[in-house]
Protein backbone atom coordinates (compact mmCIF):
# COMPACT_ATOMS: atom_id res chain seq x y z
CA UNK A 1 0.00 0.00 0.00
CA UNK A 2 1.16 3.50 -0.53
CA UNK A 3 1.09 5.80 2.08
CA UNK A 4 3.04 8.36 0.71
CA UNK A 5 2.81 11.60 2.40
CA UNK A 6 2.13 13.98 -0.29
CA UNK A 7 2.91 18.49 0.21
CA UNK A 8 1.59 20.71 -2.45
CA UNK A 9 3.26 24.41 -2.22
CA UNK A 10 0.68 25.21 -4.85
CA UNK A 11 -1.62 25.32 -2.50
CA UNK A 12 -1.66 27.63 0.72
CA UNK A 13 -3.43 27.25 4.23
CA UNK A 14 -2.77 30.53 5.29
CA UNK A 15 -0.41 30.51 8.21
CA UNK A 16 1.41 27.94 10.68
CA UNK A 17 -0.07 29.33 13.50
CA UNK A 18 2.28 30.39 16.32
CA UNK A 19 -0.61 31.11 18.86
CA UNK A 20 -0.44 27.40 19.04
CA UNK A 21 2.96 27.36 20.00
CA UNK A 22 2.76 28.85 24.06
CA UNK A 23 4.30 27.33 27.09
CA UNK A 24 4.54 27.56 30.48
CA UNK A 25 8.11 27.63 30.60
CA UNK A 26 9.94 30.84 31.89
CA UNK A 27 12.99 32.58 32.94
CA UNK A 28 13.54 31.02 36.44
CA UNK A 29 14.92 33.88 39.11
CA UNK A 30 15.83 31.92 42.10
CA UNK A 31 18.60 30.39 40.87
CA UNK A 32 19.83 32.96 37.59
CA UNK A 33 23.31 33.03 39.56
CA UNK A 34 24.21 29.43 39.56
CA UNK A 35 22.04 28.51 36.25
CA UNK A 36 20.85 31.40 33.94
CA UNK A 37 17.68 29.65 32.18
CA UNK A 38 17.51 32.86 29.82
CA UNK A 39 19.81 31.77 26.49
CA UNK A 40 17.45 28.81 26.82
CA UNK A 41 14.43 30.59 26.66
CA UNK A 42 15.39 33.00 24.16
CA UNK A 43 16.52 29.97 21.83
CA UNK A 44 12.92 28.46 21.71
CA UNK A 45 10.96 32.01 21.27
CA UNK A 46 7.79 31.36 22.77
CA UNK A 47 5.31 33.67 22.10
CA UNK A 48 3.23 33.49 24.92
CA UNK A 49 3.75 31.90 27.85
CA UNK A 50 1.22 30.74 31.00
CA UNK A 51 2.12 31.83 34.54
CA UNK A 52 0.62 29.13 36.02
CA UNK A 53 3.09 27.19 38.75
CA UNK A 54 5.75 29.84 38.51
CA UNK A 55 5.95 30.38 41.96
CA UNK A 56 6.55 26.67 42.80
CA UNK A 57 9.98 26.52 40.25
CA UNK A 58 11.22 29.82 42.14
CA UNK A 59 11.93 28.27 45.60
CA UNK A 60 12.31 30.86 48.38
CA UNK A 61 10.42 33.81 46.11
CA UNK A 62 6.72 35.18 46.69
CA UNK A 63 5.69 35.99 43.41
CA UNK A 64 3.06 35.65 40.54
CA UNK A 65 0.54 33.82 43.07
CA UNK A 66 -2.34 36.06 44.62
CA UNK A 67 -1.87 34.93 48.39
CA UNK A 68 1.90 35.60 47.74
CA UNK A 69 1.40 39.23 45.97
CA UNK A 70 -1.44 40.19 48.31
CA UNK A 71 -0.53 38.04 51.62
CA UNK A 72 -3.10 39.22 54.50
CA UNK A 73 -6.70 39.01 52.82
CA UNK A 74 -8.24 41.30 55.76
CA UNK A 75 -6.41 44.19 54.75
CA UNK A 76 -7.69 47.60 52.06
CA UNK A 77 -6.96 46.16 48.42
CA UNK A 78 -7.18 50.10 47.84
CA UNK A 79 -4.05 50.26 49.99
CA UNK A 80 -0.65 50.14 47.46
CA UNK A 81 1.30 49.65 50.43
CA UNK A 82 -0.84 45.59 50.82
CA UNK A 83 1.21 44.30 48.09
CA UNK A 84 4.35 43.00 47.09
CA UNK A 85 5.12 43.00 43.42
CA UNK A 86 9.28 42.85 43.47
CA UNK A 87 9.71 39.12 42.46
CA UNK A 88 6.58 39.08 39.95
CA UNK A 89 7.82 41.97 38.57
CA UNK A 90 11.80 40.59 37.72
CA UNK A 91 10.01 37.16 36.44
CA UNK A 92 7.72 39.28 34.19
CA UNK A 93 10.61 41.41 32.88
CA UNK A 94 12.56 39.06 32.06
CA UNK A 95 10.11 37.22 29.83
CA UNK A 96 9.25 40.55 28.29
CA UNK A 97 12.73 41.19 27.48
CA UNK A 98 13.63 37.89 25.82
CA UNK A 99 10.19 38.64 23.85
CA UNK A 100 7.59 36.71 24.69
CA UNK A 101 4.19 37.58 26.43
CA UNK A 102 2.80 36.76 29.45
CA UNK A 103 -0.48 34.91 29.65
CA UNK A 104 -1.41 35.63 33.48
CA UNK A 105 -3.30 33.03 35.72
CA UNK A 106 -5.05 34.82 38.73
CA UNK A 107 -4.91 32.47 41.77
CA UNK A 108 -2.35 29.94 43.15
CA UNK A 109 -0.21 27.05 41.89
CA UNK A 110 -1.18 23.40 42.27
CA UNK A 111 -0.94 22.15 45.70
CA UNK A 112 0.25 18.64 47.05
CA UNK A 113 0.18 18.85 50.16
CA UNK A 114 -1.78 15.60 50.61
CA UNK A 115 -4.63 15.86 53.95
CA UNK A 116 -4.00 19.39 54.13
CA UNK A 117 -4.48 22.78 52.49
CA UNK A 118 -3.15 26.32 52.71
CA UNK A 119 -4.19 28.03 49.68
CA UNK A 120 -6.39 26.25 47.11
CA UNK A 121 -9.82 26.90 49.96
CA UNK A 122 -12.46 29.53 48.75
CA UNK A 123 -11.83 32.89 49.22
CA UNK A 124 -13.71 34.34 52.07
CA UNK A 125 -14.92 37.04 50.44
CA UNK A 126 -15.51 36.56 46.99
CA UNK A 127 -16.54 40.31 46.24
CA UNK A 128 -12.79 41.24 47.67
CA UNK A 129 -10.60 38.34 46.17
CA UNK A 130 -11.97 40.22 42.56
CA UNK A 131 -10.78 43.88 43.63
CA UNK A 132 -7.25 42.50 44.77
CA UNK A 133 -7.28 40.45 40.84
CA UNK A 134 -8.58 44.21 39.46
CA UNK A 135 -5.18 45.39 41.40
CA UNK A 136 -2.71 43.20 40.19
CA UNK A 137 -4.31 43.61 36.67
CA UNK A 138 -3.64 47.75 36.58
CA UNK A 139 -0.29 47.28 37.90
CA UNK A 140 0.79 45.28 35.04
CA UNK A 141 -1.36 47.57 32.50
CA UNK A 142 -2.13 50.46 33.91
CA UNK A 143 1.30 51.57 35.53
CA UNK A 144 -0.65 51.50 39.41
CA UNK A 145 1.41 51.02 42.35
CA UNK A 146 4.90 51.36 40.48
CA UNK A 147 3.55 49.48 38.06
CA UNK A 148 3.72 49.28 34.03
CA UNK A 149 2.09 49.00 30.34
CA UNK A 150 2.52 45.57 29.30
CA UNK A 151 0.73 44.32 26.68
CA UNK A 152 -0.41 41.50 28.61
CA UNK A 153 -4.06 40.78 26.93
CA UNK A 154 -5.01 37.64 28.26
CA UNK A 155 -6.22 37.14 32.16
CA UNK A 156 -7.55 33.67 33.38
CA UNK A 157 -9.22 33.21 36.73
CA UNK A 158 -8.24 30.14 38.80
CA UNK A 159 -6.92 26.96 37.39
CA UNK A 160 -8.02 23.20 37.82
CA UNK A 161 -11.05 23.98 40.25
CA UNK A 162 -12.37 20.54 39.66
CA UNK A 163 -9.03 19.67 41.07
CA UNK A 164 -10.13 19.11 44.42
CA UNK A 165 -7.71 17.57 45.98
CA UNK A 166 -4.69 20.24 45.18
CA UNK A 167 -6.62 22.98 43.66
CA UNK A 168 -10.02 23.93 44.73
CA UNK A 169 -11.26 23.01 48.29
CA UNK A 170 -14.80 23.56 47.61
CA UNK A 171 -17.59 22.45 45.61
CA UNK A 172 -18.15 23.09 41.37
CA UNK A 173 -21.54 24.67 42.43
CA UNK A 174 -19.69 27.00 44.47
CA UNK A 175 -16.14 27.90 42.35
CA UNK A 176 -18.95 28.91 39.53
CA UNK A 177 -20.78 31.33 41.60
CA UNK A 178 -16.81 32.47 42.68
CA UNK A 179 -15.61 32.32 39.17
CA UNK A 180 -18.82 34.98 37.94
CA UNK A 181 -18.46 36.90 40.29
CA UNK A 182 -14.57 37.83 39.63
CA UNK A 183 -15.65 37.85 36.12
CA UNK A 184 -17.78 40.56 36.07
CA UNK A 185 -15.64 42.78 38.13
CA UNK A 186 -12.35 42.62 35.62
CA UNK A 187 -14.55 42.97 32.95
CA UNK A 188 -16.08 46.18 34.28
CA UNK A 189 -12.74 47.65 34.66
CA UNK A 190 -10.58 46.36 32.00
CA UNK A 191 -13.04 45.80 29.31
CA UNK A 192 -10.39 45.77 26.12
CA UNK A 193 -8.19 42.59 28.13
CA UNK A 194 -9.55 39.15 27.26
CA UNK A 195 -10.58 37.42 30.79
CA UNK A 196 -11.67 34.15 31.54
CA UNK A 197 -10.77 30.67 32.51
CA UNK A 198 -11.16 28.04 34.28
CA UNK A 199 -8.87 25.87 33.18
CA UNK A 200 -10.39 22.71 33.83
CA UNK A 201 -8.72 19.07 33.91
CA UNK A 202 -10.44 17.90 30.92
CA UNK A 203 -13.35 19.10 28.54
CA UNK A 204 -16.20 18.59 31.10
CA UNK A 205 -19.73 19.87 29.24
CA UNK A 206 -20.94 19.45 32.81
CA UNK A 207 -18.53 21.94 34.52
CA UNK A 208 -18.93 24.80 31.97
CA UNK A 209 -23.00 24.84 32.27
CA UNK A 210 -22.37 25.70 35.51
CA UNK A 211 -19.86 27.92 35.07
CA UNK A 212 -22.39 29.60 32.19
CA UNK A 213 -25.33 29.71 34.19
CA UNK A 214 -23.70 31.61 37.22
CA UNK A 215 -22.64 33.82 34.34
CA UNK A 216 -25.99 33.95 32.72
CA UNK A 217 -26.92 35.53 36.29
CA UNK A 218 -25.06 38.30 36.13
CA UNK A 219 -25.19 39.30 32.46
CA UNK A 220 -21.25 38.21 31.73
CA UNK A 221 -19.93 35.76 29.64
CA UNK A 222 -15.83 35.03 29.38
CA UNK A 223 -13.84 35.57 26.34
CA UNK A 224 -12.20 32.01 26.71
CA UNK A 225 -12.94 28.71 28.02
CA UNK A 226 -9.71 27.17 29.31
CA UNK A 227 -8.82 23.74 29.46
CA UNK A 228 -6.15 20.82 30.04
CA UNK A 229 -5.35 18.15 28.03
CA UNK A 230 -2.86 15.21 28.64
CA UNK A 231 -2.79 12.14 26.87
CA UNK A 232 -1.09 9.31 25.17
CA UNK A 233 -2.63 9.02 21.75
CA UNK A 234 -3.83 11.09 18.87
CA UNK A 235 -7.22 10.81 18.80
CA UNK A 236 -7.77 12.84 22.25
CA UNK A 237 -6.10 16.06 20.32
CA UNK A 238 -8.36 15.25 17.29
CA UNK A 239 -11.25 15.37 20.28
CA UNK A 240 -9.59 18.10 21.87
CA UNK A 241 -9.31 20.36 19.17
CA UNK A 242 -12.73 20.19 18.19
CA UNK A 243 -15.64 18.83 20.15
CA UNK A 244 -15.56 21.95 22.64
CA UNK A 245 -15.77 24.95 20.12
CA UNK A 246 -18.96 22.54 19.03
CA UNK A 247 -20.19 22.58 22.30
CA UNK A 248 -19.34 26.31 23.27
CA UNK A 249 -21.48 27.27 20.15
CA UNK A 250 -24.09 25.04 20.84
CA UNK A 251 -24.81 26.58 23.98
CA UNK A 252 -24.34 30.47 22.72
CA UNK A 253 -20.87 31.06 23.44
CA UNK A 254 -20.24 31.53 19.82
CA UNK A 255 -17.51 34.33 20.77
CA UNK A 256 -16.03 32.37 23.39
CA UNK A 257 -12.54 31.28 22.41
CA UNK A 258 -11.20 27.43 22.85
CA UNK A 259 -7.47 28.20 24.87
CA UNK A 260 -5.66 24.66 25.89
CA UNK A 261 -3.08 26.09 28.22
CA UNK A 262 -1.92 23.18 29.65
CA UNK A 263 -1.00 19.91 27.52
CA UNK A 264 1.76 17.10 27.74
CA UNK A 265 2.38 13.73 26.68
CA UNK A 266 1.55 11.27 30.02
CA UNK A 267 1.55 7.27 29.60
CA UNK A 268 0.87 7.76 33.34
CA UNK A 269 0.12 9.92 36.27
CA UNK A 270 1.75 6.55 38.53
CA UNK A 271 5.36 7.36 38.74
CA UNK A 272 4.71 11.28 38.27
CA UNK A 273 1.79 11.97 40.71
CA UNK A 274 1.24 9.34 43.15
CA UNK A 275 3.14 5.77 44.20
CA UNK A 276 6.80 7.48 43.64
CA UNK A 277 9.45 5.72 44.18
CA UNK A 278 12.77 5.56 42.31
CA UNK A 279 12.65 3.08 39.86
CA UNK A 280 9.27 4.13 38.76
CA UNK A 281 10.18 7.60 38.58
CA UNK A 282 12.76 6.74 36.63
CA UNK A 283 10.16 4.53 34.00
CA UNK A 284 7.87 7.91 33.72
CA UNK A 285 10.18 10.22 33.12
CA UNK A 286 12.68 8.72 31.32
CA UNK A 287 13.11 6.29 28.80
CA UNK A 288 10.96 6.17 24.86
CA UNK A 289 7.64 6.35 26.58
CA UNK A 290 8.57 8.67 29.81
CA UNK A 291 7.64 12.14 29.44
CA UNK A 292 11.10 13.22 28.67
CA UNK A 293 11.75 10.23 25.82
CA UNK A 294 10.97 10.41 22.19
CA UNK A 295 7.48 9.39 22.31
CA UNK A 296 6.42 12.28 24.01
CA UNK A 297 8.23 14.16 21.34
CA UNK A 298 6.70 12.83 18.57
CA UNK A 299 3.37 13.05 20.16
CA UNK A 300 4.41 17.08 20.65
CA UNK A 301 5.10 17.41 16.71
CA UNK A 302 1.83 15.33 15.97
CA UNK A 303 -0.25 17.24 18.60
CA UNK A 304 0.78 20.85 16.95
CA UNK A 305 -0.09 19.53 13.36
CA UNK A 306 -3.41 18.39 14.43
CA UNK A 307 -4.27 21.43 16.08
CA UNK A 308 -3.22 23.85 13.06
CA UNK A 309 -6.27 23.49 11.32
CA UNK A 310 -8.79 23.22 13.97
CA UNK A 311 -10.75 25.68 15.68
CA UNK A 312 -8.22 25.70 18.87
CA UNK A 313 -7.25 29.45 19.35
CA UNK A 314 -4.48 29.06 21.52
CA UNK A 315 -1.92 26.33 22.90
CA UNK A 316 0.14 26.13 25.45
CA UNK A 317 3.03 23.51 26.11
CA UNK A 318 3.18 21.97 30.12
CA UNK A 319 6.76 22.59 29.85
CA UNK A 320 7.55 24.57 33.31
CA UNK A 321 9.64 23.61 35.88
CA UNK A 322 13.08 21.84 36.35
CA UNK A 323 11.93 18.44 37.08
CA UNK A 324 9.69 15.93 35.07
CA UNK A 325 8.02 18.89 33.19
CA UNK A 326 11.35 20.34 32.17
CA UNK A 327 13.27 20.77 28.94
CA UNK A 328 16.10 18.93 30.37
CA UNK A 329 16.95 15.46 31.64
CA UNK A 330 18.40 15.71 35.57
CA UNK A 331 21.82 15.63 34.32
CA UNK A 332 21.45 19.02 32.46
CA UNK A 333 21.35 17.77 29.05
CA UNK A 334 18.40 18.79 27.15
CA UNK A 335 15.70 15.94 26.52
CA UNK A 336 13.62 15.29 23.55
CA UNK A 337 11.01 17.58 23.77
CA UNK A 338 13.52 20.14 23.94
CA UNK A 339 14.21 19.41 20.40
CA UNK A 340 10.73 18.95 19.30
CA UNK A 341 10.39 22.45 20.61
CA UNK A 342 13.15 23.45 18.07
CA UNK A 343 11.17 22.07 14.90
CA UNK A 344 7.98 23.44 16.02
CA UNK A 345 9.62 27.06 16.54
CA UNK A 346 11.83 26.49 13.10
CA UNK A 347 7.89 25.84 11.22
CA UNK A 348 6.59 28.72 13.11
CA UNK A 349 9.37 31.57 12.12
CA UNK A 350 11.11 30.62 9.10
CA UNK A 351 8.57 28.63 7.11
CA UNK A 352 5.24 30.43 8.34
CA UNK A 353 3.45 29.79 5.17
CA UNK A 354 1.70 26.86 5.01
CA UNK A 355 0.55 24.39 2.13
CA UNK A 356 -1.83 21.70 1.75
CA UNK A 357 -0.72 17.82 3.16
CA UNK A 358 -2.10 14.86 2.76
CA UNK A 359 -1.66 11.00 3.19
CA UNK A 360 0.53 8.94 5.11
CA UNK A 361 -0.07 6.40 7.79
CA UNK A 362 -2.59 6.65 11.15
CA UNK A 363 0.39 7.23 13.28
CA UNK A 364 2.09 10.15 11.22
CA UNK A 365 0.96 13.87 10.91
CA UNK A 366 2.76 16.35 9.03
CA UNK A 367 2.58 20.05 8.31
CA UNK A 368 4.55 22.00 5.69
CA UNK A 369 5.45 25.08 4.89
CA UNK A 370 6.99 27.92 2.67
CA UNK A 371 9.98 30.75 3.56
CA UNK A 372 8.35 34.24 3.29
CA UNK A 373 10.54 34.69 -0.12
CA UNK A 374 9.36 31.07 -1.49
CA UNK A 375 12.80 30.13 -2.07
CA UNK A 376 12.94 27.84 0.64
CA UNK A 377 9.73 24.90 2.11
CA UNK A 378 10.66 22.39 4.74
CA UNK A 379 8.26 19.48 5.46
CA UNK A 380 7.78 18.33 9.51
CA UNK A 381 6.50 14.87 9.93
CA UNK A 382 5.96 12.98 13.34
CA UNK A 383 5.32 9.25 13.45
CA UNK A 384 3.67 8.34 16.94
CA UNK A 385 4.78 4.75 17.57
CA UNK A 386 4.45 3.60 13.81
CA UNK A 387 5.93 0.67 12.76
CA UNK A 388 6.47 1.70 9.22
CA UNK A 389 10.41 2.08 8.47
CA UNK A 390 10.65 4.51 5.61
CA UNK A 391 8.64 7.63 5.10
CA UNK A 392 8.24 8.99 1.45
CA UNK A 393 7.21 12.05 0.98
CA UNK A 394 6.44 13.75 -2.47
CA UNK A 395 7.08 17.37 -3.53
CA UNK A 396 4.49 19.02 -5.74
CA UNK A 397 4.27 22.58 -6.76
CA UNK A 398 7.89 23.40 -5.79
CA UNK A 399 10.02 23.38 -8.96
CA UNK A 400 12.81 20.85 -8.95
CA UNK A 401 13.10 20.68 -5.25
CA UNK A 402 17.00 19.54 -3.35
CA UNK A 403 17.19 18.97 -0.02
CA UNK A 404 19.32 20.93 1.86
CA UNK A 405 19.18 18.64 5.06
CA UNK A 406 17.02 16.73 6.57
CA UNK A 407 16.74 16.68 10.35
CA UNK A 408 15.80 13.62 12.31
CA UNK A 409 14.46 13.29 16.53
CA UNK A 410 14.30 9.91 17.48
CA UNK A 411 15.72 7.51 20.37
CA UNK A 412 19.33 7.40 19.42
CA UNK A 413 19.57 10.78 17.65
CA UNK A 414 18.55 14.22 18.72
CA UNK A 415 17.97 16.62 15.96
CA UNK A 416 20.75 14.97 14.12
CA UNK A 417 21.47 15.59 10.45
CA UNK A 418 20.96 12.60 8.00
CA UNK A 419 21.33 11.77 4.44
CA UNK A 420 17.68 12.01 2.72
CA UNK A 421 17.76 10.19 -0.93
CA UNK A 422 15.37 10.59 -3.45
CA UNK A 423 13.93 7.02 -5.39
CA UNK A 424 13.57 6.67 -9.18
CA UNK A 425 9.93 8.41 -8.27
CA UNK A 426 11.65 11.41 -6.91
CA UNK A 427 10.29 10.80 -3.51
CA UNK A 428 12.33 11.49 -0.12
CA UNK A 429 12.63 8.91 1.66
CA UNK A 430 12.62 9.73 5.49
CA UNK A 431 14.22 6.33 6.74
CA UNK A 432 13.97 5.15 10.72
CA UNK A 433 16.78 3.76 12.42
CA UNK A 434 14.15 1.14 14.07
CA UNK A 435 10.39 0.80 14.25
CA UNK A 436 8.33 3.27 16.96
CA UNK A 437 8.90 6.95 17.22
CA UNK A 438 10.73 9.39 15.04
CA UNK A 439 10.31 13.27 13.82
CA UNK A 440 11.59 14.16 10.84
CA UNK A 441 12.23 18.15 9.47
CA UNK A 442 13.30 17.85 5.62
CA UNK A 443 14.27 21.32 4.41
CA UNK A 444 14.67 22.20 0.50
CA UNK A 445 15.71 24.74 -1.59
CA UNK A 446 14.51 25.00 -5.61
Amino acid sequence: MDHRITVDYSTHNGLIRKELYGSGLHIFVSDRNISDFSDVFKTLRFPAVRNHDWSLNNPNQRLIDIHHIFPLMHLDPADERNYYFAPSDEVIRLVYEAGSKVFYRLGTSIEHTKDIHFNIFPPEDFHKYAEVCAAVIRHYTRGWNNGFHYDMKYWEIWNEPDGHINMWAGSDELFAEFFAIVLKRLKAEFPELKIGGPAHCGFKPELIDMVKKECDKLGVQPDFYSYHMYANDLDTPEQYGSEPRKYLDSIGWNQVECCINEWHFIRSWGGVHSNVTEESYRRSTEGRDGLMGINSAAFNIATFVIWQNSPVDSAFYYGCGKAAWSVRYPSQRFNKNYYSLLMMRDMVYDFPNQVAVSGGTTTQRAIAGLSDDGSKAAVLVADFCGSEMTIPVEIQGFENPSAIFCMVLDDLRDNAHVECRQDENGLFILEKSEPGSAVFLLVLEK
